[in-house]
């Protein structure tokens, strides 16, 4: 389903020409049809001779009323310029044009309207004048059709140029994300709040749960309908009449915005990239207050430029609009502004961010972002997100953009084939963040093994503190580092891959003396203080071995090697077994120890479960 509206000046026989295309009267108000003139947006449908069917927006040419022109051409897939062959070229003409073209519009055909009152000589002198005006732009070489709204002389051939022009390379995006601005409201009697508007993307299904925005009411589709025709299902692109349970016609009004639930967050402050029209009379100063018009939604706003204070005729700039209220804008919404007073359309731009940087130092990181996404794509957006912060949910991408999950995936998929991200959960994160942290660790923990060769490695804890970051990244860091095979992770420390822990030659001549000495006599041996009061060397190399299971410490610093301990442990099981149950005099005595020894070993043996204390006895557990 395409769309098409009309453009041009006031009385150049727009609604006229539709009319005669379709046999409906697109002149709907009172005020219209008292005045001959269209005030406010008509809508028709026609069938072309492919036999597909296309709706027609016509739109007001007074410029009092260039705002509802807006509303009605910002949905539209092509455009009917419309010319009078006895006037040619007027303001609103050029005007109409520049909008169309700040709005995206790709193709279309112009229509010069009333060559039932010219004669040939000036349809081809004003043939002419409007090939000059078309030079370079998106009309350029399209038809340019004399047509007589009252004869119908030249109608065929204007439909025969509509279907040649909708091309199936004109595609609105079928995306899970319904968006519908609301150009008409009304109630109709036993059903209820009726709302229309051009489905701009996704579906919209009988039954479906909706949200009103900006003002998040929600409600429930019940009827939907095309050129009066019952559907179940409104497909992206077409005009659709849609019927509201559970909302009144006084809560909605035109702007408002038909969204898939939880798929636009609303926003009064805009990044963009603006364009002055050059048939600007004036500059536009930095901080200037304008009408905004994006949708079928006109609000005032100020334009902050970001690389000049001031925007000359013809140029372009990165610029922040902050709106007096929110709207629900997507990224790659093109927009419409103009001046308050005199109204005039001085330009227009592309929504390029909806979360606007605030902040004294953010200027150049929003550049930064502006700059990446200039280039409308999936993988811009994920890019320039991380470019904010350099861990960003999922979800959070996914609002406000106007491409399929499907897309979005392929995108997060080949950039994290590509090492440019890592998806942690449901977020992803920067490499290029974490990357700057992979040295100065790698660095860190190069230092520390040849400090402490005998240790496993570092604690990430110690690691954080040295790179000062945040303990929240830390998590990130180390995936990083292991995923890059940059660190290995393992008895709770970080290593280098190639790192083992080893004791040094004067360490292992120290090993085997202690082992010696801890086995020459178990439950008499000597403690931690009487060895590294003996020599402060035996600190690291008890460490070393109390980490590798080598030997076990009781309070006190009580040890044994492992081979002596389990023997002591075999023997109290043993005694225990005969006796039933003792006391720590008793296996005091039967180990041939002292309390010093036989307490921190009776303690360690309640903790592992070996045995129980009941009351002055142990006895062996189950």
């Amino acid at each position: 389903m395409f769309v098409v509206g009309t453009a041009g000046h006031i009385d150049h026989g727009k609604s006229a020409l539709v009319l005669k295309m379709t046999g409906i009267d697109p002149d709907r108000l009172p005020e219209e049809k008292a005045r001959g003139m269209t005030i406010d947006l008509g809508f028709a449908w026609a069938e072309l001779p492919s036999g597909r069917f296309i709706g027609i927006v016509d739109v007001p040419g007074h410029e009092r009323f260039v705002k509802n022109m807006v509303a009605g051409v910002g949905g539209i897939d092509a455009v009917i310029l419309v010319i009078a062959a006895d006037d040619g070229w007027m303001p609103q003409t050029e005007e109409h044009f520049h909008i169309t073209k700040l709005l995206g519009v790709k193709t279309g055909i112009v229509a010069l309207t009333k060559k039932d009152l010219v004669d040939e000589e000036m349809i081809e002198l004003q043939v002419d004048d409007i090939q000059e005006h078309l030079r370079g732009s998106f009309l350029e070489g399209n038809p340019i059709i004399p047509v007589s709204g009252i004869t119908g002389d030249g109608l065929g051939e204007i439909l025969s140029s509509l279907d040649s022009v909708l091309t199936e390379n004109i595609k609105r995006s079928d995306i899970d994300a319904a968006r519908l601005f609301i150009d008409r409201r009304f109630t109709i009697q036993g059903m209820g709040t009726v709302v229309t508007g051009t489905l701009l993307e996704g579906r919209l299904s009988l039954d479906q749960n909706i949200e009103i925005l900006p003002t998040g009411l929600t409600a429930r589709i019940r009827n939907l309908q095309t050129h009066k025709e019952s559907l179940k299902q409104a497909e992206p692109g077409s005009r659709v009449a849609v019927n509201l349970v559970g909302i009144e016609k006084l809560e909605v009004s035109r702007g408002d915005a038909i969204c898939k639930i939880g798929t636009v967050a609303p926003t009064d402050k805009i990044a963009a990239e603006i364009s002055l029209l050059e048939r600007s009379r004036f500059p536009l100063k930095s901080g200037f207050e304008l009408s905004f018009l994006l949708g079928t939604a006109d609000v005032f706003g100020r334009v902050y430029f970001m690389e000049t204070d001031m925007l000359k005729p013809g140029e372009k700039s990165f610029a922040r609009i902050h709106l007096k209220s929110s709207v629900p804008a997507k990224f790659g919404d093109k927009f419409i502004l103009r001046r308050i007073s005199p109204q005039d359309t001085i330009g227009g731009g592309i929504v390029l961010d909806t979360e606007v940087i605030m902040g004294r130092k953010a200027k150049a990181k929003q550049l930064e972002v502006l700059n990446a996404r200039r280039q409308i794509s999936p993988e811009s957006i994920i890019q320039s997100e991380l470019i904010k912060s350099e861990k960003v949910s999922i979800d959070k991408i996914s609002k406000n953009i106007p491409f399929a999950k499907n897309d979005l995936d392929s995108a997060l998929k080949k950039l994290t084939e590509n090492k440019e991200i890592m998806v942690v959960g449901d977020s992803i994160i920067s490499t290029q963040f974490l990357g700057k942290y992979a040295e100065p660790a790698k660095e860190i923990l190069e230092k520390d093994h040849q400090m402490r060769p005998w240790a496993d490695g570092m604690e990430p804890g110690e690691i954080a503190k040295k790179l000062k970051l945040n303990p929240q990244k830390l998590p990130d860091l180390i995936d990083f580092l292991v995923d890059n095979n940059i660190a290995v992770s393992e008895k709770g420390c970080l290593r280098l891959p190639e790192h083992k822990a080893e004791l040094k030659p004067e360490q292992q001549a120290l090993k085997g003396k202690l082992m010696a000495r801890l086995s020459a006599s178990p439950m008499a041996a000597p403690t931690r203080k009487d060895l590294v009061d003996e020599d402060p060397g035996y600190e690291v190399v008890l460490n070393f071995l109390r980490d590798r299971r080598e030997i076990v410490e009781l309070k006190g610093g009580i040890l044994f090697t492992e081979k002596d301990f389990d023997d002591v442990v075999k023997t109290v099981t043993d005694f225990l077994n005969d006796k039933e149950k003792a006391t720590a005099s008793d296996i005091k005595s039967h180990l041939k120890s002292s309390r010093k020894y036989v307490i921190p070993l009776l303690e360690k043996l309640d903790q592992i479960g070996v045995t129980v204390r009941d009351g002055d006895y142990r006895k062996l557990k189950n």
